[in-house]
């Protein structure tokens, strides 16, 4: 398989000219940054900011784009997450003005490029990218993208928490159930610091202050790290009784912070 730099460096080339005058910066997130990719695992995650909202015409040049990435590197089709956001829908974001007429486009694994409303969900990752993202072109992330109120970012990962529980009824594989663990162990690391951490970094920590959690939060971080198979033996119950219950405790401890039970 290739590895990750050679896709990497074949984007700028290949989309600046493709997206001239519209694409102001694209830029590298996740895990990849954190230091903690796996390479037959994780995806590759970026941001494309955008001189103005994309549209049906965008998203058919995009569609060209993202095909020829799959023809020149075909290892990763599949793997590669791009969400592509205009400059004014973060800023307005940002602000916590999530404007109804603004949208972004967004691919990743399992979801075809699409179009969908810039909601205010999205400030945890442009914040995230905002922080501690790395440009590939244009210019430094925290240069181009605003800065998002924290308490704005907190309000965004606390609706993703009590959305939660109603997501993973629908996670039926290992791979899903262990993606619902440890997405959600990330969540709690960061209401707990403010801190994006990598789903391994958050696992472990969260063994800590879970630890009648820990098998469950064991399995599934070695099940994503260590190539589990999706043909595994799943599990589906324990995996929703943890999501209701640290979800629980994560919004009963926004009323009281002395609420939450470790």
């Amino acid at each position: 398989m290739a590895p990750p730099e050679m896709v990497l460096s074949d984007l700028p080339e290949a989309w600046g000219p493709a997206l001239t005058g519209r694409l102001l910066g694209l830029y590298l997130h996740g895990s990849l940054v954190a230091g903690d990719f796996a390479a037959d695992r994780s995806d590759l995650d970026l941001l494309a900011v955008l001189d103005g909202d994309p549209d049906e015409g965008l998203l058919a040049v995009l569609a060209g784009l993202h095909a020829d990435l799959d023809r020149r590197h075909p290892q990763w089709a599949g793997r590669i997450e791009v969400e592509y956001v205009s400059l004014d829908a973060a800023r307005h974001a940002a602000l916590g003005d999530a404007r109804r007429d603004h949208v972004i486009a967004r691919v990743s694994p399992g979801e075809s490029l699409h179009l969908l409303p810039a909601t205010t969900h999205r400030v945890v990752t442009w914040s995230a990218v905002h922080d501690h993202g790395r440009s590939l072109l244009g210019p430094p992330p925290d240069m181009l993208l605003p800065a998002v109120d924290p308490n704005l970012v907190r309000s965004a990962l606390l609706d993703h928490v009590r959305d939660w529980p109603t997501w993973v009824i629908q996670m039926t594989t290992p791979g899903a159930e262990s993606y619902a663990v440890l997405t959600l162990c990330r969540a709690y690391q960061r209401l707990q610091s403010g801190r994006q951490l990598s789903k391994r970094q958050a696992a472990d920590q969260t063994i800590t202050a879970y630890p009648r959690w820990a098998g469950l939060i064991i399995w599934a971080r070695d099940w994503w790290y260590d190539f589990g198979q999706d043909t595994d033996t799943g599990r589906a119950d324990h995996v929703r009784a943890f999501v209701d219950e640290i979800s629980t405790a994560i919004l009963v401890s926004e009323r009281d912070p002395h609420a939450l039970r470790t």
